[in-house]
């Protein structure tokens, strides 16, 4: 808005408000008293048109400003959360044993720790570092304090997805969706909005009176948009409606809403293509570049899953993204 607003055009607007009688050339006294002013009002026109802008909700704006714009519709920043994951631990007989809670083990850079009890020698260990990175660790654990009769320590599956802190284009496309869809009492934009607030919940579909009146299905991928486990299926289902009261209102569903929750399932999809190489390049070469751009146009349409009533994997994408590998000069077959 004031991108017209530079240092000549104000100095040239004080200089004429001076009597041609002075001296105002460039040097003179008046000259060099005003110039300096000119900088500092020039400064002050580009800081109110940057404040301005950032009185308009945008991705581009301080996440401190955004985070106090959304606050004005009662929503907040997701803070980043904790991976948890299945530890089992064995004895030198090779049989399952319990270990203390609160046990701590090291694996790579990382520390992961006993929270909770599932069974006999099976336990939830939570990483001690925040975000994603603690999701894909699996391997063996090395116990950070002796522990009797432990012999092996084992880091295995997922069972909620650890979240890096909320980006700004994640907030604004939340705060946006609330302004749209007005989340109220058990509306469609309600069970999307509570849903994805669980902790390792990442896109939902909600479908209304699929069993009935008062019936509510909700479907969702985790936060690295794959199938979420069994065990984070339970945790949105207690939380939304309990399956021993469902119906009763001691979730967040309202009295009478009987809501199921189920992951959304995958199906298994195979890609062969026959490639012609640059010259003097090899399948080895370009095949691990070539997975990439596959699985990321894939995770691409499972960002999407909730927008769509079907999830189509176009062969036209997956031919475009494999001819932009540095290294293909064409494709012979895809199928």
């Amino acid at each position: 808005m004031f991108e017209d607003q530079t240092e000549e055009v104000i100095l040239d607007r004080m200089m004429n408000k001076i009597s041609n009688d002075l001296d105002k050339r460039e040097g003179s006294i008046i000259y060099n008293a005003l110039a300096p002013a000119a900088q500092e009002v020039a400064k002050m026109y580009s800081d109110m048109d940057y404040f301005l802008k950032c009185t308009f909700a945008s991705p581009d704006m301080p996440d401190e400003l955004l985070d106090l714009r959304v606050a004005e519709e009662g929503l907040k920043r997701e803070k980043a959360t904790y991976a948890i994951k299945k530890g089992y631990f064995y004895n030198e007989e090779n049989e399952l044993i319990d270990i203390p809670l609160n046990s701590r083990f090291s694996i790579e850079d990382f520390n992961f720790i006993a929270v909770e009890k599932i069974s006999t020698g099976l336990y939830k260990m939570q990483c001690e570092t925040t975000g994603i990175e603690g999701n894909s660790i699996i391997g063996p654990l090395i116990p950070i304090e002796y522990i009797e009769d432990l012999s092996i320590a084992t880091l295995g599956e997922l069972i909620i997805p650890g979240e890096d802190v909320e980006s700004n284009q994640s907030l604004y496309d939340r705060y946006i969706e609330h302004l749209n869809e007005k989340p109220y009492g058990g509306n469609i934009a309600d069970y999307k909005i509570r849903t994805r607030a669980i902790e390792g919940v990442g896109t939902v579909k909600v479908f209304p009176i699929w069993n009935g009146g008062g019936t509510v299905k909700i479907v969702f991928l985790d936060s690295d948009y794959s199938v979420p486990t069994i065990e984070l299926i339970d945790k949105v289902q207690t939380i939304l409606d309990p399956v021993p009261n469902q119906g009763k209102g001691f979730g967040v569903a309202p009295v009478g809403h009987v809501v199921t929750v189920l992951g959304a399932k995958d199906i298994e999809i195979t890609i062969a293509t026959k490639l012609l190489l640059k010259r003097g390049l090899t399948i080895g070469q370009v095949q691990e570049d070539i997975e990439k751009v596959i699985k990321d146009y894939l995770l691409n349409l499972r960002k999407q899953w909730h927008e769509e009533d079907n999830t189509i994997v176009r062969i036209s994408q997956i031919e475009a993204r494999i001819l932009n590998v540095e290294g293909v000069a064409d494709y012979l077959t895809l199928k």
